[in-house]
């Protein structure tokens, strides 16, 4: 304990802030994928959050990487500064880290706990999900001044995406391989998968494109457990990943995720403890109250996001089928998906969501493909 205490008390020292005094300061609030947080509260009243990165996550040993950090915690900190600046205390509003062998560290103000979906009512479920989506849908028409699209990299200097080449050419591949994909999975998936689907997908790949312009600074992981909840109502976000990418892209991705990645995940190590299965109804919930607040009205972009959400839910079903066929699953592979029987158990209730996906506008009736 005194070592952790000793690198607490250098991560806040190098922050600008107070040294601890003692042990009770300090409580553990437990490990994620990828690092160890601890509470610490300062004398001041105020309360942060000390994460280390962990030497091992899903199974592997975990090298250190300077350059790999830095294009995460200095990515974290450009998104949380540009997310603050849209709407004031989204995100912690302060951030710190340093980057050094067995000392690499981030600080930041604690925002609050994770929401907790048994005690979430449907309004408050609703109302988290349309602020979320209208913060998104600001952060669409943000300037980031960013260069490049794709996941942050470090480039000596500061962050920038790791793809600098043509993203309409990009755009046109990854099109491509969404029907490749699942037009194999269509030949080799021994069930039928409604005949219509593949049409569907082709339709919504046909005009699908992201001009340099329409790229935007957006976040990819927003499950439940990055997602806190004040008294006063109000969400915050914490752990991003930040990524430059189509916005509409990014909404249907929150949307799918809480629609079917995460009740059908419920059986995978990474996600078992959350037992998605047992709150699909608010999951669904936060997911329609995002898509209001991200759409606002506007069917056009309703259209837009449908189509990108029908896209990942069959590109979804597709990788599953790709893992289940595969000789042997890594031991990141069964943390993240579950064992084989796990993932074949749940590609027919994938297969029945795009059989059963709703293009239809519920509350105007229209036609959304």
């Amino acid at each position: 304990m005194k070592e952790t205490f000793d690198l607490i008390d250098f991560a806040l020292q190098k922050s600008g802030l107070e040294s601890l005094k003692d042990t009770t300061q300090v409580q553990y609030l437990g490990e994620g994928a990828w690092h160890l947080a601890y509470l610490v509260q300062l004398r001041t009243g105020e309360a942060v959050v000390v994460r280390f990165p962990k030497g091992e996550a899903y199974g592997r040993k975990i090298d250190f990487d300077e350059s790999a950090y830095y294009g995460e915690y200095a990515g974290t900190k450009v998104y949380y500064e540009l997310a603050n600046s849209v709407k004031p205390g989204i995100c912690p509003e302060f951030f710190r880290y340093h980057i050094e062998k067995d000392k690499t560290f981030t600080v930041e103000s604690y925002a609050g706990k994770a929401i907790k979906l048994e005690n979430f009512t449907f309004m408050e479920a609703f109302q988290a999900g349309a602020e979320l989506g209208e913060f998104f849908r600001y952060m669409n028409i943000t300037k980031h001044g960013l260069k490049g699209f794709g996941y942050l990299k470090w480039n000596g200097v500061n962050v920038e995406g790791q793809f600098q080449s043509s993203v309409s050419a990009f755009i046109k591949e990854e099109n491509e391989e969404y029907i490749n994909d699942f037009k194999g999975f269509i030949e080799k998936y021994d069930m039928p998968v409604h005949p219509t689907a593949i049409l569907q997908l082709e339709e919504c790949v046909k005009n699908r494109n992201l001009e340099e312009s329409r790229i935007v600074f957006t976040n990819q992981d927003t499950s439940p457990e990055n997602i806190l909840l004040h008294t006063d109502g109000r969400v915050s976000l914490i752990d991003p990943v930040p990524i430059l990418y189509s916005g509409d892209s990014l909404a249907a991705n929150f949307i799918n995720n809480y629609r079917s990645l995460f009740p059908t995940f419920y059986n995978s190590p990474r996600y078992a403890k959350h037992q998605f299965d047992r709150f699909e109804d608010r999951l669904k919930t936060i997911a329609d109250g995002f898509i209001e607040g991200y759409c606002n009205g506007d069917p056009e972009v309703r259209r837009r996001v449908k189509q990108e959400e029908f896209i990942k839910l069959t590109s979804l079903t597709a990788s599953q089928f790709s893992l289940w066929q595969s000789s042997e699953l890594t031991i990141e592979q069964k943390i993240r998906y579950g064992e084989k029987d796990a993932i074949a158990n749940r590609i027919p209730v994938l297969v029945k969501r795009i059989d059963e996906f709703q293009w239809d506008d519920e509350k105007s009736g229209t036609k959304l493909a």
